[in-house]
């Protein structure tokens, strides 16, 4: 209503507004016009005029307003008496009913009287009524959802109802409009559903434990859908993603290792076509990358009439061959272990008799473990004979770790033996100590031989005690380097000093990564200031001591001054490469003619690899039919005399291709002027000796065209213009005809001759083209 009368102010307001701005201004246009009591009475008279036409407005308008409101209060009337839910309107203050609809006196059993006479109290049970008072005083203005309650019957029946309510004014106070929706048959049956899912899932969840426990979950496959389903309890033992959209029988097939899945295809092939029922143990790839052993087993179910169903389980038994690899590796392993240790091991029962040997023990006796095992230690070691008998007899009788040393006579052997005893009698380790009491005699004669190599060579011998940063040098160093004795430092960093700024980098991180691997050997070329600024090459070779954590501890090597070498090889290897990138074929032949080394050219051009030709004999290669022998005797005679010179030979490749050369022969001498062969520099020149022999049969052509031009025609040509002579001379008809056919006879021939001319022509012009 307050809207209404909202709206009605603003209409007035608006209209007074406008009829003073207009009328004012209207009235002062023309009031120059009126005298002042004109101007007075027109005044009052529009005054007038507008309190008359605004209250017949605003008499309509409120007339309006009020039928609207009517209609509208009637309209929520019929909506709340005629609602199908029980609904009232109760005083907040009091809790009293003050007006009912007819389905609550119908669902509730009291009339409206009654409903009237009491308080929202009494349709509650009494133990909820502290509630439903603190509910009450917690309503908004907005519509409230206060939830599921219980109420009374007027007959003490209980219902369980769905309260939405809402404050409204009625009579011009606040009250409560509530609207009550009996949902007692939906919540009794929401329990019992509840109930039997908590059953169901109590079920379940003893189900997939004892799945769980053992390992078991079921799965049915659809053959003709190619539809796979699983239980979860599949996810959780395969450990596959059960968010993965893609088909699950795509899915299974792709997690089975590739040289497993042929078995579950064929298996299930059978078990589809042939009834065969379904036992197969396959691996697979968890999700977290870990292999299982998966077992499965599966049937045909018949029992559908539209299609066919498998009906199958799977188990992990991972943990059982885990535990079956477990022992084969255990026993795979002490074997194995018997195996790779580099000491001889046997064992003996209490009559001395071989139980147990490994691979080492029978290659040093040199027999088959079929002719050792079961037979007495005595067979293989005489007891008179035996040194070391009285060791393991003493470990088994005393039952203690006996340790000894001694030459063995059998074995002609210095043998260090250990003896262990066993529940089934004792084993023995022994190992050939003969190296070892060689040593002292060995390092004798190695510092022999190390003194006498450090006094041959120039070599710097060091050794680095990378734990102290001590290092220790030959006197080999001061050769080396145009060092002061008293300032040579003895750490690496003194040393590192020496290296050229664009080397460190190298020789350190070489040094890191060989020690980072736990490598033993280090090689390295730098250069190295040896005084004044002048650099070297060298050639830095060490070997890298570690201790028991494999750790590095000391570096061992030796430093040789390979500048010299370093930088003729620089030299040569410009040298060689600019030789193997020239066009021209290079060959260098020794004292005898025999190819030594030819360039890439020469491989390219001739087909000839330099592994095939080396050693032999270019003219034994490289002739061929038309090769001029001539000009080959020419080269091996002026080869003998070491003269230089140079010719053009006709040669043949690998594929008996003819390839005209000019070679430039050239002996070469070593620094003593000792003759050491010939370098031969050819250049192909098959091109130009091509293009001389098609001049040449140009020319040819030529000089025969002309001579024909020249003579043959010319013959001709004579006759017919003496036969004309005479023609004119002729004065009858019979010297006439006479004198024609001859005529006819020599234009033929000149015809003829012409024709030949130009045969000729187009073999002129072919090789003009060509040219």
């Amino acid at each position: 209503m307050r809207f209404g009368a909202l709206r009605i102010s603003l209409v007035y307001i608006v209209i007074s507004i406008l009829w003073i701005t207009f009328s004012d201004q209207l009235l002062f246009l023309f009031g120059h016009r009126l005298s002042n009591v004109e101007f007075l009475w027109l005044s009052s008279a529009k005054g007038y005029f507008f309190v008359l036409i605004t209250g017949v407005l605003l008499l309509f308008l409120i007339r309006s307003d009020n039928r609207k409101l009517h209609m509208t209060g009637a309209q929520y009337r019929d909506m709340y008496d005629s609602n199908p839910n029980p609904m009232w309107i109760y005083d907040p203050e009091t809790l009293r009913f003050v007006s009912v609809n007819d389905a609550a006196t119908d669902a509730y059993g009291y009339t409206r009287e009654e409903f009237l006479s009491r308080s929202i109290l009494d349709i509650r049970p009494v133990e909820d009524r502290s509630d439903v008072i603190a509910a009450a005083a917690r309503l908004e203005g907005n519509i409230n959802q206060s939830g599921t309650w219980r109420h009374i019957k007027k007959d003490g029946r209980e219902i369980i109802v769905n309260i939405t309510s809402h404050q409204i004014l009625f009579n011009g106070q606040t009250h409560i409009l509530v609207m009550a929706r009996d949902v007692t048959e939906y919540v009794i049956f929401e329990q019992k559903l509840e109930r039997m899912n908590q059953d169901l899932l109590e079920e379940r969840r003893k189900l997939r434990d004892t799945q769980l426990f053992t390992k078991v979950a079921g799965w049915e496959f659809y053959p003709a859908q190619r539809l796979l389903v699983w239980s979860d309890e599949v996810y959780q033992l395969t450990g596959l993603d059960k968010t993965d959209g893609r088909d699950a029988f795509d899915i299974y097939l792709q997690h089975i290792y590739p040289e497993d899945r042929p078995a579950m295809t064929s298996a299930l092939e059978a078990l589809i076509t042939e009834g065969k029922q379904l036992d197969v143990t396959h691996r697979i790839i968890a999700l977290d990358g870990s292999t299982r052993y998966i077992r499965q087993l599966a049937r045909l179910d018949d029992s559908q009439d539209q299609s066919r169903k498998i009906i199958g389980s799977l188990q992990d038994i991972t943990e059982f061959k885990q535990l079956e690899h477990e022992r084969n590796k255990y026993l795979y392993n002490f074997e194995n272990t018997l195996n790779s240790i580099s000491d001889a091991f046997f064992a003996l029962d209490t009559d001395m008799n071989i139980i147990r040997v490994n691979d080492m023990f029978l290659q040093l006796i040199g027999k088959k473990e079929a002719e050792v095992v079961g037979g007495s230690i005595f067979k293989l070691f005489p007891k008179e004979q035996n040194k070391l008998y009285p060791a393991y007899q003493r470990a088994l009788e005393e039952r203690v770790i006996v340790r000894r040393e001694d030459y063995s006579i059998v074995l002609g052997k210095w043998i260090r033996l250990a003896a262990y005893p066993t529940d089934e009698g004792v084993g023995v380790y022994f190992s050939d100590v003969t190296e070892d009491k060689l040593k002292d005699l060995r390092l004798k004669e190695a510092v022999e031989r190390y003194e006498l190599v450090s006094q041959a060579t120039k070599d710097v011998v060091y050794d680095l005690d990378m734990i102290e940063d001590k290092l220790i040098y030959n006197t080999s160093l001061t050769q080396l380097v145009s060092i002061p004795v008293n300032r040579i430092g003895h750490d690496l960093s003194w040393w590192r000093a020496l290296i050229h700024p664009d080397d460190i980098d190298e020789v350190v991180q070489s040094q890191a990564k060989i020690s980072g691997q736990g490598l033993t050997n280090w090689e390295c070329e730098y250069r190295i200031n040896v005084g004044d600024g002048v650099y070297k090459y060298v050639m830095d070779q060490g070997y890298f001591v570690y201790d028991a954590q494999k750790k590095p501890v000391r570096l061992i090597g030796a430093i040789k001054d390979i500048d010299a070498l370093k930088r003729s090889t620089q030299e040569n290897k410009k040298l060689a490469d600019m030789i193997r990138r020239v066009n021209n074929m290079i060959i260098v032949t020794d004292t005898e003619r025999s190819v030594q080394w030819v360039n890439e050219a020469f491989e390219e051009q001739t087909g000839f690899k330099l592994q095939e030709i080396c050693g032999k004999q270019g003219t034994d290669l490289l002739v061929g039919p038309d090769t001029d022998n001539a000009v080959l005797d020419e080269f091996v005679r002026r080869q003998l005399l070491h003269e230089t010179f140079a010719s053009d030979i006709l040669i043949y490749t690998r594929d008996k291709t003819p390839v005209w050369i000019s070679a430039q022969l050239s002996p070469a001498y070593s620094d003593d002027n000792v003759f050491q062969g010939y370098v031969i520099i050819c250049q192909n020149i098959t091109f130009r000796r091509e293009k001389e022999e098609e001049i040449r049969q140009q020319n040819e052509l030529l000089r025969e065209v002309a001579w024909m031009s020249s003579h043959q025609i010319r013959k001709p040509v004579a006759t017919m213009l003496g036969l004309i002579n005479l023609l004119k001379l002729a004065q009858t008809k019979e010297e006439r005809d006479e004198v024609l056919p001859l005529l006819e006879r020599c234009a033929h021939e000149m015809d003829d001759v012409i024709h030949r001319i130009h045969e000729k022509i187009p073999s002129v012009q072919s090789f003009g083209s060509r040219l």
